[in-house]
Formats: C-alpha cells, sequence, structure tokens
C-alpha cells in the first residue's frame, strides 16, 4: 500500500438526489476499470484506501465494485448523505468459485434508491438491491449502515472481513481473477452509467 498519498475529495452542491448523481459520475469517470496483471491483483485488490484508489484512478476490470462502492460511500458520506452497505455473498453456477458482490441503498428526496457499480455498468435507480434469485445462489445478505470514514484510513478487506463467511476462499477468488486477466478481451472495459432500469443492461436478467 502507498504511503503519504492525500487526495482531496470533491464538494457537490444541490438536493441530495444531486449529490447522489454526481457521485455515481464521478466515481464512475474517476475509478476507471483497468486490466491488472497477477502482482497488482495479489498486492493491490481491497487493499488500498479511497485516497489511494483515487489516486491510482482504476479498478480492477473483473471486480470493481468494491474500490467504486467505498469511493462512492466515502463522498456520500462526507455529503451527510445516510446509506446502507449491501453485502451480497453468492454463487453463480458454472461461473467461478463463491463472491461477495457490494451496493449501495440510500433514500433520496424521499424516494429508495439503489447505488451499484457492476462489470457491465454503474447505476443509480429507484428502488432497493436487487438480484435475479433464478441466476444466482444467495449465500449472505447483510445490510450495514455506513458513516462517514476516514478516506486515508480505511481499505475494502478492513470491512469485508468481519462479515465474510466461510464459503468465500479469497485466494482461490485472486486465482480467478489472475485467469480472468490472461484471457481478457477488451469488450471486458465497456462501461457505462444507468439511471433507469428500463435501459440497464442488467434488465432483461
Amino acid at each position: 500500500m502507498k504511503q503519504d498519498t492525500c487526495v482531496l475529495l470533491p464538494m457537490f452542491c444541490g438536493s441530495q438526489l444531486d449529490v447522489a448523481l454526481a457521485v455515481v459520475d464521478f466515481v464512475h469517470d474517476s475509478v476507471r476499470k483497468t486490466v491488472w496483471d497477477a502482482d497488482r491483483i495479489r498486492e493491490s485488490y481491497l487493499r488500498r484506501s479511497v485516497s489511494e484508489i483515487l489516486a491510482d484512478g482504476d479498478t480492477m476490470v473483473f471486480g470493481p465494485c468494491p474500490d467504486r462502492t467505498f469511493v462512492a460511500s466515502c463522498l456520500l458520506g462526507t455529503h451527510g448523505v445516510d446509506h446502507v452497505l449491501v453485502y451480497h455473498e453468492r454463487r453463480v453456477p458454472g461461473y467461478g468459485p463463491s463472491t461477495a458482490h457490494l451496493a449501495l441503498e440510500m433514500t433520496l428526496n424521499g424516494t429508495g434508491f439503489m447505488m451499484d457499480f457492476g462489470t457491465r455498468e454503474s447505476r443509480l435507480i429507484p428502488g432497493g438491491y436487487h438480484f435475479t434469485e433464478e441466476l444466482e445462489e444467495t449465500i449472505a445478505l447483510k445490510r450495514i449502515p455506513l458513516r462517514s470514514f476516514d478516506p486515508d484510513g480505511v481499505a475494502p478487506y478492513q470491512l469485508l472481513q468481519h462479515v465474510v463467511s466461510d464459503k468465500i476462499d479469497p485466494e482461490l477468488k485472486l486465482d480467478w481473477y489472475v485467469k480472468q486477466s490472461r484471457n481478457f478481451r477488451p469488450d471486458a472495459l465497456r462501461d457505462r452509467v444507468a439511471l433507469d432500469q428500463r435501459y440497464s443492461v442488467y434488465h432483461e436478467l
């Protein structure tokens, strides 16, 4: 982990919905998906603080949700937007080892929203966290209220180590990501923002 990394966080104006819209755009643009080699995956994945993530300006293409979600959570907390971290431990049959997905739930201007940074797009859409039960076997689903935290002092693994079950083998998952990076295809870098579930790439799932 880098030393003496300090990044000034942006400040946004407007209603809480305006702030959330600005946050999802900022994170999507400032933490870009890139292909990491095996050494970087093993040394840095889940181990960078918010400041380090923003200084690097990227996240690992096959697992962008932890980095992007933590940056978004930090920004929301800085702006006083209450939110909940959704921790979804799951297994997709036929697609690698068990893994965990992170998302955020919040109430904006009286309406519930989900902020979700998936592998194919970033979403801020009305409603709570949802997923396709027919495709994913849920191992655990937890909701953790979050407050503002030190962008220089917390990395994703420091929180996740307290909620992850014994169904996930971290080393096995890193091996999976390394294998994916070696078989990388350019279309994995495609990325977009969706603000309406009807136009989401996940809509039909």
